[in-house]
């Protein structure tokens, strides 16, 4: 039975195999917030986690556990409840810190795969990560939304519609109850907090199953050739 990399349940001694060969750390970033009421609350980090684990399955590395403190989420910008509020400058500590012991205990390659886009989350976090890559020029700092590494195969992110459903209906089915969502009218961000593709029309399994394995491999091309860089130098 494979081995699933995930860092809370590895021995030392298999950390240390690990950062011989792939020292790949993948991050997985979500936030705990509305996704509509057929999704849970967890869905941005679960999702991240998850496309980690299949992505570190196929280039090494470990996954640590789902982070999950979101900014700029359904709260302050459409009053949705269920939703925690984490502010910009507490995330950004709290990511330079996992960067930093990441890289004290020797991993090169860094991916911070954000399952939470709102733009000022994003915009924190990638000022974080730019700022590390141009201090430690030792490691590679990866990261980005996870449906950014596949736009070119039409790949679209969005707030609990289509995508982000069967993305959850692939890997999390018992988590989805699309009877929940109203029958008679339009899912809209304000009454909702929905946005994108209705997932009442697109969303399922097979869907997600295409969706995760397009965005793993992708994935995997952009931490492998990060790694590769090292091992040649």
């Amino acid at each position: 039975m494979e081995r699933v990399p995930r860092y809370e349940f590895m021995r030392p001694s298999e950390i240390e195999e690990i950062l011989k060969t792939t020292p790949v750390a993948y991050i997985p970033w979500g936030a705990l917030e509305w996704h509509g009421v057929h999704n849970c609350i967890g869905l941005d980090a679960l999702k991240a986690h998850a496309i980690c684990v299949d992505a570190a399955k196929k280039t090494g590395g470990v996954v640590l556990p789902p982070v999950f403190a979101g900014f700029h989420t359904m709260k302050p910008y459409k009053g949705f409840k269920h939703t925690i509020e984490i502010g910009d400058e507490t995330i950004q500590k709290l990511l330079r810190e996992y960067l930093e012991q990441l890289r004290d205990e020797g991993f090169k390659v860094l991916v911070i795969l954000m399952g939470h886009y709102g733009k000022a989350h994003v915009d924190a976090v990638m000022e974080v990560c730019n700022g590390f890559n141009s201090s430690y020029p030792d490691v590679t700092v990866l990261s980005f939304p996870e449906y950014l590494v596949a736009v070119d195969d039409g790949v679209r992110g969005d707030h609990a519609g289509a995508y982000e459903t069967a993305l959850m209906m692939h890997y999390y089915p018992e988590t989805v109850d699309l009877s929940l969502l109203p029958k008679d009218r339009p899912l809209t961000v304000d009454e909702d907090g929905i946005g994108g593709e209705d997932p009442r029309e697109k969303a399922t399994a097979e869907y997600g199953k295409w969706l995760a394995e397009t965005i793993v491999n992708r994935l995997a091309e952009k931490v492998t050739n990060a790694l590769n860089k090292f091992k040649a130098l």
